[in-house]
This record gives structure tokens, sequence and C-alpha cells, in this order.
């Protein structure tokens, strides 16, 4: 990480030129900074001419040789070459027009989203406006041109997104080019801050409502991204049959319920007999944000990362008699270093990645917590993410080279896992066989015998077969977990479904398609009757997997002991209830 002064004040916008060699930014006092893009970070160029007003947004001309700026009542062209700026005006004197978003296209013609909602359009040359669009009811906040500088894509307060393309008009007294409004998307409910193009022209759009989403036409098509809660947030105590959750200032240890029913048809929900218990709320100090939290699996040792220290506690569970009760680990050694992630392997022994890319195991008792050992990965590698077996004998690190390692802690060595060139999304080490499972974002799905040193035969014959289906699912997979009573059972998750693989079904060769039809349970319960479906999740198998649809997002899913599991859900109304209030629009007949 590297850091360079900027002339101006407090930077409002930043933005990359085509060939990525140059950055510019843009400043509160009116100053265009350039910097040189450079191996070791940026190195500052120039501060083009000062200008009135804050730099709201600004962008490169494709040949790298002007900047297009927007502010307060006008659109600026510096040119880089010449050193001169052309101002175009935009609006009165009588009222403040405020420019949100620019654009250039390789003609050299200004695009501009303004706060009367209009999209303009310049002639960069003389500094005047050719055409104006009246395309939202409010701000215009974002805008992005197609590769083929013949649409503008436009969005903001009213989240809108219109497609601004150029016609031909005039065919019996002359052809004449103009801007016309062509297609109107209603995919977000909320402010639409953001907005990129592909190089197919498929757009990414993102904003208030913490929904990423991915739409493009022909064919009509439009994906959604649900926003997932920072790593660390959610800690499980298997054996104790406990969740930790992390908030910003605080933590909370809860006792899950339980369900006097031992069984049922498949896909019904059991009735609660025992509700959860909230045992423990741990608060940080006066204007400190929790970064991250761990706990044990029997719930003895909870920690939890603040500046990158790490912070750690005795909690003794409540007996026949006695109260609760928590004692903080006052003494920690000079030599365990800063941490961005942290670990529970097994009770009293602690992982944590260091922020230079060093793992410490951390040995903990009553009084104080020591260094035990240190784990080395490549040189310039850092920690991505961590898992472990339950009774921490194996830890795993993918790091961010796509690296996968995996320390044996018994036997002091290390096994570099083969290579595969794309993310990890989720890592699971079996409790009993110590096979070692990787997901990575495209879908493909590995499974490695760390005894042997190879993938397993279920690896190459099975899962190599069916990864080219699963990469059809929108949503990637964001954990692994086991049923130590079913061995051939492997319990996945993604953000809308909960996903089983039967490794004894093998349907190698069977594509997989949508969910097979569900089966409605309630039919036999209710004599017939199908009103009721509450008591019954969505279950569709197709192979190998089963799908448990969910209606709200999946944030996290995994084993606890026995036949228990846990879910943890988020529904999307009650993020919705903590937004702003989106535009609102009077509708015909609507109140």
């Amino acid at each position: 990480m590297s850091r360079t002064a900027v002339t101006g004040g407090p930077t409002w916008c930043l933005a990359l030129s085509k060939d990525k060699r140059k950055l510019a930014a843009g400043t509160e006092e009116g100053y265009v900074c350039v910097f040189d893009v450079v191996d070791e970070g940026i190195m500052y160029d120039r501060a083009l001419e000062k200008q009135e007003g804050r730099i709201l947004h600004i962008c490169w001309h494709s040949s790298g040789e002007y900047i297009v700026t927007g502010s307060v009542n006008c659109v600026r062209l510096w040119s880089l070459t010449e050193g001169r700026v052309t101002r175009c005006s935009v609006g009165n004197s009588a009222s403040e027009v405020i420019v949100w978003c620019v654009g250039i296209l390789d003609d050299m013609t200004i695009v501009s989203g303004d706060s009367r909602g209009k999209t303009c359009f310049w002639n960069a040359k003389l500094g005047t406006i050719t055409q104006e669009v009246q395309t939202h009811k409010a701000d215009v906040l974002s805008l992005a041109v197609c590769s083929d500088n013949k649409s503008v894509y436009v969005a903001g307060v009213d989240p809108h997104i219109v497609q601004v393309s150029k016609v031909q008009t005039g065919a019996k007294t002359g052809k004449k080019e103009c801007w016309v409004k062509s297609n109107v998307r209603l995919i977000h409910t909320h402010d639409v801050r953001a907005l990129a193009l592909t190089c197919d022209d498929k757009m990414f759009s993102g904003g208030v409502d913490t929904v990423l989403v991915l739409s493009y036409y022909p064919p009509k098509t439009v994906i959604k991204f649900q926003a997932l809660p920072h790593p660390g947030s959610i800690s499980v105590a298997g054996e104790a049959e406990s969740i930790l959750l992390r908030y910003n200032e605080h933590l909370e240890l809860w006792q899950l319920g339980s369900s006097g029913e031992d069984g049922g048809p498949t896909g019904r929900f059991l009735p609660i007999s025992k509700d959860r218990v909230k045992l423990l709320e741990i608060g940080a100090h006066e204007d400190e944000v929790i970064e991250w939290c761990a706990v044990s699996p029997q719930s003895l040792w909870i920690t939890y990362i603040v500046k990158g220290n790490i912070r750690i506690f005795q909690f003794y569970p409540p007996k026949p008699g006695s109260h609760i009760s928590v004692r903080r680990v006052r003494v920690m050694s000079k030599e365990i270093k800063s941490s961005r992630q942290v670990l529970w392997l097994g009770e009293a022994r602690l992982a944590s990645a260091a922020t230079d890319g060093v793992i410490q195991v951390i040995a903990v008792s009553e009084m104080e917590a020591s260094l035990e050992k240190e784990l080395a990965l490549k040189p310039g590698c850092s920690v991505v993410r961590m898992s472990t077996n339950p009774d921490g004998s194996v830890l795993v690190v993918a790091d961010n080279q796509h690296n996968i390692t995996a320390f044996s802690l018994d036997q002091e060595n290390s096994i570099m896992l083969p290579s595969y060139n794309s993310p990890v999304t989720a890592i699971g080490v079996h409790p009993t066989t110590r096979d070692i499972v990787v997901v990575h974002a495209d879908m493909t799905i590995k499974e490695y015998d760390l005894t042997k040193q190879k993938y397993t035969p279920f690896c190459r014959d099975f899962l190599s077969a069916c990864c080219s289906d699963l990469s059809k699912r929108n949503s990637v997979i964001h954990n692994v977990s086991y049923d130590p009573l079913h061995a051939h059972l492997i319990l996945l998750h993604d953000d809308s479904s909960i996903i089983v693989l039967d490794k004894q079904k093998l349907a190698a060769k069977e594509k997989l398609g949508k969910p097979g039809k569900v089966r409605r349970h309630e039919e036999k319960l209710n004599g017939g009757n199908c009103k009721s479906s509450n008591n019954v999740a969505k279950v569709g198998t197709t192979g190998a997997f089963s799908f448990v649809q969910r209606s709200n997002q999946v944030v996290h899913f995994t084993h606890t002991r026995k036949e228990s599991l846990v879910s943890v859900e988020l529904n999307p109304l009650q993020l919705f209830d903590k937004l702003p209030p989106a535009l609102k629009v009077k509708k015909f007949g609507g109140v």
C-alpha cells in the first residue's frame, strides 16, 4: 500500500485512462491532479489549472489527451497537450444545476447527467449544447457509455435505468442524427449510484438497495446478487450448539433452540420446543469497530479483532446454581502480530492470519496467550480464508494468488494442493477422513485426499464431469460442511438455497437442469389440503444434488452436532426497513 498527497483538499472522484497508465483525481478546490501508474503504485505528475468549485465527476477520452469534469453549473474539457480548458455552462444564473456524472465519446461528444433529471449532449470543440433529453424525474447520478458509442445508460435517484440511443431521422429532408430514449429498465428500488459495462455491453448496476444486478438484452436477463455480510460476522460452536454474531460495536452469543421431534417427512420443518437464548453480549470500547470474531467448538473461548489487535475471552457456560461469567485474557505475548482474521483450532488454540502474511498458532490459557509456532506461505501471499477440522489437526489456507496450502499441525508438515486459476469461495475439511473439498468461483469442486496427497476417485470420476453444469448457477458456494454420521454427504449453500451432495449417487453423465418438481408433503399431513405450506421447504432433486430453496437469503449454513444443523438467514424486508426512503412517484389510482 502506498500513499500520495493530492493538491486541493479532499478528493471527490477518480478516473483511470483507457491504457491504465494515468490516474486523474478531482478535488474539493477545483484542481485536477494527474498521476502516473507505475509498478510501485502511483507517482505525481502534475496538477491542471485551478477552476472554481469542486469537481464532482471525472472521465478520460479514449485517446488519453482529454479529461472531462462535471461541477456545479458547468462541464469542462481539459486538453492535456494544449493546456487549455473549455467551459460549457449548464442552466442559467437563477437556478443551480449540479452535474453529477459525465462521459465523452470517441467523436468528442460530451455526455452529462444533472440534478434536473436531464441527459445533455455537448459539442466539445465549440462548448455548446446540442441536445437535451429528459430521461428522469430526479437527479441523474451515474452514466455509462457503450463500446460502440451509439448508446448511453443513465440512472440515479429515479431508479429507472434508461438507455439513450443515437438514431437517424428526417429521411425526406436529409438524414440527421439525434439521441432518443430507447429502453427503460426498473430493476432497483432505490438510488442507482454506479453503472459499469463489460466489453460485450452487459451492464452491472448497484446502489442504495445494496443489490448488485447484472442485466442485458437480448435475451432479456436480470440476475441479482444480494449483499453479503463481512467475513467473520458469524461463528458457530458446533459442540455447544451456540452461535456468535458480530455487530459493529458488540458481540452476541446465542444458545440455539431445539425441537422435541427427531424426524419427519422430507422438507418438513420441525416445531420448536425450546427457543433460542441469548447467553452473552460483549461490547467494544467507544469508537471501536469489531472487524472479526470467532468462538471455539465448545464455546469456552471467544475472540475478536479491533484495529488488528486480538482480544480473547474465556466464557464459563451457565450451570445449575451458578451464573454466567466471562474473563478476558489480559497477558498477550509481544510476539503476537497484528491480525486480519482468526480461527479456533479446537479449544485453547488459535490460528491468526497476520497482516504480513504469516499464520501464527497461538496457545491460550486462563492467564496468557503465547505464540506456539508460525506457518509461512509463499512470499508475497496473504491469507484470504482458513478452514479446519473439529479437532484442529489440519489447517487449510487459501491465499490471494489462488494457492491452497494444507498444514498438518500434528505432523509438522505442509502440502500444496494442485493449483487452479480461479478464486476460492469455500473450503471444508472432513471430520473423520480429513479429505479437503475446495469450491472455486467458477463452481468447480475439488476433493483432495490429504493422506494419499492426490485427488479422490470421486473427484476424478464424478465432480469433474458435472462442474460445467454447476457453473450455470448464478451464485457461488459460500460454505462447505459435513454430516459426520453420513460420510457420503457434502453440505453446501449459496445465496438462496441449501445444497446436499450425495456422493453415493453416481450420476456423472446426467446434466443438471432445473430442480425437479417440489413434492408437497403437507398433503398427507393435512389430509390433502395444501393451503398451508409454511411448514414445508421447497426441495428439488437433480442427480446427486438436492436443493432446498429458501425465500430468505442464506447467510450461513453448517453442521453443529449429531443430526443438527443451523441456518442463518436474512429477510430482505428487514434490510429495506433500514434503507433511506426511495423516490416517491405518484401513480394513477395509487396513494
